[in-house]
């Protein structure tokens, strides 16, 4: 007996979907999974390693760094035939570099039920319709924040991930927090803005999630406002 036609549209209209995955990012894990939600889907790896800078940026409010010290003039080159009396320096030693580790306080730790609504998707074009059905309008999760800042930081959730977490800065009740994760042959960096409400039970913030692949631009931005309740 033949399909009725609702059903052949509906077969037609996700096999579309599915090879434009597979044609952006060809691989049986990438087809299957190509953009996991960082807030959401389950199914982590464990990622052993700090994450490092990459394209991670927060949402406003901005991060500010230190300032950017101006590069010395360049020295005029040497005009040909001129001597050059004095011996090169010996090389010096590489200078051990001390990185200021950042206590993240009290009453940031600790377990959180964390409700997400979408504010916008930034994606390349071919990666622009993908995103705007991979990452939900509306999420919800568990947060478990851990760690010290000897030992090291970590943000643990319900859908299965934990990763090591970097502490950028801490300023009044605001706590600038991102970390990595896998996701198939991708990887997602989140930067969390927390702002803890009057008593430390609720918290207000932003994510931004960005889509990488190595030696690629970003592949999307999404930007997420949070509202989080302390699980007692």
């Amino acid at each position: 007996m033949r399909e009725p036609e609702v059903y052949r549209r509906r077969w037609s209209l996700l096999l579309l979907l599915v090879t434009t995955w597979v044609v952006a990012d060809s691989g049986p894990a990438a087809a299957a999974d190509p953009f996991k939600l960082g807030v959401e889907q389950k199914g982590y790896i464990e990622e052993k390693q700090p994450p490092m800078q990459g394209y991670a940026d927060y949402p406003a409010p901005q991060f500010v760094g230190a300032p950017i010290q101006p590069k010395p003039a360049a020295k005029p080159p040497l005009q040909a035939g001129a001597a050059t009396t004095a011996p090169a320096p010996p090389p010096r030693p590489p200078i051990q570099a001390t990185v200021q580790k950042v206590v993240l306080p009290p009453d940031f730790m600790g377990v959180w039920n964390v409700q997400g609504q979408r504010s916008k998707v930034e994606a390349q074009p071919e990666f622009q319709a993908g995103a705007e059905q991979a990452f939900a309008t509306s999420t919800s999760n568990i947060w478990e924040i851990s760690g010290d800042a000897n030992s090291g930081y970590n943000m643990g959730s319900n859908t299965g991930i934990k990763s090591p977490m970097i502490v950028d800065k801490v300023q009044g009740g605001t706590a600038f927090i991102r970390y990595q994760h896998p996701v198939g042959k991708t990887m997602a960096q989140e930067a969390i803005v927390m702002t803890l409400a009057p008593g430390g039970a609720q918290f207000n913030g932003l994510e931004r999630i960005t889509i990488v692949k190595p030696n690629q631009p970003p592949r999307a931005r999404v930007t997420y406002q949070l509202f989080g309740r302390r699980q007692h």
